[in-house]
C-alpha cells in the first residue's frame, strides 16, 4: 500500500508498509534543479526478462524525498518494548531507497526509525517507527500485535545513549491505505509524540498486500 503525503516541509513516511505493504510518499523537499547531459550512444545487449516478484508479504513503505542538507536528529531510538504485547525489538535508523521510499528491514522482527524525521529527543513532531507485519521468509513479526494495544498501553523506547523514554498509547486505528492521513502521521510540528505503523486489515491475495495500515498513537509520559 502506498499513501501519498502532500504536506511540504514534512518528511512523511507514508507506511503502506513494504511490498505486501507498500510505502507512503513523503512530501518533496526543495532541491536544486539537476542539469542532465546526454550520454554518448552505445550498443547495449538485449534486455533480460525481469525477475519474478518475491513472494514475501511485507509492510508498507514510505516515499521520502530529502533535502541534501538535512541533518539526522540526535539520539536515535535503538530499541522498542511493549511488555503487555510481548514486543521487544531492535530499531534501526533508516533512510530512503533509490525509488524514494522509506527503507524497512526485511526481517519483521526489526523495526525502523526514519532518521531524517523527529526522534524521541526532538522538541516537536512525531517520531515514527514502522516494521513489516510479517514475511514468508521470517514469519509473523512482533508488530502484528499492535492492533491489540489499547489506551494506556505503555511503550518504552531506548535511545542510543542508553536513556529511556516512556509513552502511553492514546489511540489505535486500522485505516484503509488510500485513506491514511500521512501528513498527520509524519507531522514534524506540534507536540512531541510517537507513532507506530504496520500493515493490517484484510489481505488481498491477488494483489499480495494488506488493505489497511494499523496506526498507534502515543504521548510521552511525564
Amino acid at each position: 500500500m502506498r499513501a501519498t503525503v502532500g504536506a511540504i516541509g514534512m518528511l512523511a513516511v507514508a507506511l503502506v508498509l513494504l511490498s505486501g505493504c507498500s510505502g507512503a510518499q513523503v512530501p518533496p523537499a526543495s532541491a536544486p534543479t539537476a542539469v542532465t547531459t546526454p550520454a554518448p550512444a552505445s550498443v547495449l545487449p538485449p534486455p533480460r526478462p525481469a525477475p519474478a516478484p518475491a513472494p514475501e508479504v511485507t509492510v508498507p513503505t514510505v516515499s521520502a524525498t530529502l533535502s541534501a542538507n538535512q541533518a539526522p536528529a540526535p539520539l536515535p531510538p535503538v530499541r522498542i518494548r511493549v511488555e503487555t504485547l510481548g514486543i521487544d525489538m531492535a530499531v534501526e535508523a533508516v533512510g530512503q531507497t533509490a525509488e524514494n521510499v522509506m527503507e524497512l528491514p526485511k526481517n519483521p522482527a526489526v523495526a525502523a526509525w526514519y532518521r531524517f524525521g523527529p526522534s524521541p529527543a526532538s522538541p516537536a513532531g512525531a517520531t515514527v517507527i514502522a516494521a513489516h507485519v510479517d514475511s514468508l521468509v521470517y514469519d509473523i513479526g512482533p508488530f502484528a500485535r499492535l492492533a491489540s494495544a489499547s489506551a494506556g498501553t505503555r511503550v518504552v523506547l531506548t535511545l542510543s545513549d542508553g536513556s529511556e523514554r516512556g509513552y502511553s498509547v492514546t489511540g489505535v486505528q486500522s485505516i484503509l491505505k488510500p485513506d491514511v492521513p500521512w501528513d498527520s502521521v509524519f507531522d514534524r510540528s506540534g507536540a512531541s509524540r510517537l507513532t507506530l505503523v504496520t500493515c493490517g486489515g484484510e489481505f488481498d491475495y491477488e494483489a499480495k498486500r494488506y488493505l489497511s495500515n494499523v496506526i498507534v498513537s502515543a504521548d510521552p509520559l511525564p
